[in-house]
This record gives C-alpha cells, structure tokens and sequence, in this order.
C-alpha cells in the first residue's frame, strides 16, 4: 500500500515537459515601454512547421521598422533567423534548450513565463535583446 502511494505521489509530482521554442514563441506580444514594439509569430503559409516572425518598432515620426524572422526545426533543435529585405536568412542562431555547449557564433534563448516573453542572443558579439513584452491578442 505504501509502495502504491509513494508511487502516486512521484507521479502528481513529476513535472511536464518543457514546451517547445515554437509553442512558446507562437501568437502576439507587444511592448508599450517607451519605443513601443509588437512582434507576431504565425506558422509560415507555405512550410507550416516553421513559424514567421514580424517584429514592428513604432517610433515618434513615420512608418515603424519593420524585421522578420523564422523559426525552424532542424536536426539540432531549432533555428532563430533574422531575414533580409529578400527574405533570405542573414542571419541564424541556433536555439538554446538547456544543453551546455558553445556560445560561439551566437545562440538564442526564449525565455517564456506566463504572459511574458524575452527573445536574446548571446555569443554573437555583444548580448542583445530582440524583443521583450507581453503577450497580445492577434487583430
């Protein structure tokens, strides 16, 4: 009987798996700091298991800059890309799940509690943080 519960209560404890950079990216998130700034993933039209990034920063005067980015699964996890005026990946970071390893050329890290979502990229000359906010509702 105590075998049973013990084993009852291992399992009430266990914790669920951590979600993926996708099911933590996926939907919208703004900003309204000073700067404001939205950012929107959706799955890409024509390669549904990648999700399309737009991130908009509205400024004082004229239209907001506009970056995309994807995020795609690969054989290591997955890849953060920045894109250019093309479309073409400029730039792609290899994303962060815990595992240790090298910072060289850059890793990304989600990091998404709740409502909140902080996008960074470290290893790739100085940290920077691509977005930082709260979840939104889509329009």
């Amino acid at each position: 009987m105590r075998t049973a519960l013990a084993c009852l209560m291992l399992v009430a404890c266990a914790t669920a798996p951590a979600p993926t950079p996708d099911e933590q990216l996926r939907g919208c998130w703004i900003n309204r700091d000073a700067g404001a700034s939205s950012m929107r993933w959706l799955p890409d039209r024509t390669r549904p298991d990648v999700l399309a990034g737009t991130r908009l920063v509205y400024r004082q005067a004229g239209p907001p800059v506009s970056t995309r980015f994807t995020l795609e699964p690969s054989d290591q996890g997955h890849s953060l890309c920045e894109l250019d005026a093309t479309g073409a990946a400029a730039r792609c970071w290899r994303v962060a799940r815990g595992e240790g390893g090298s910072l060289e050329g850059g890793r990304a890290f989600i990091d998404a509690h709740g409502d909140r979502l902080r996008i960074s990229v470290v290893g790739d000359g100085p940290d920077r943080t691509l977005f930082q906010g709260q979840r939104d509702g889509c329009d």
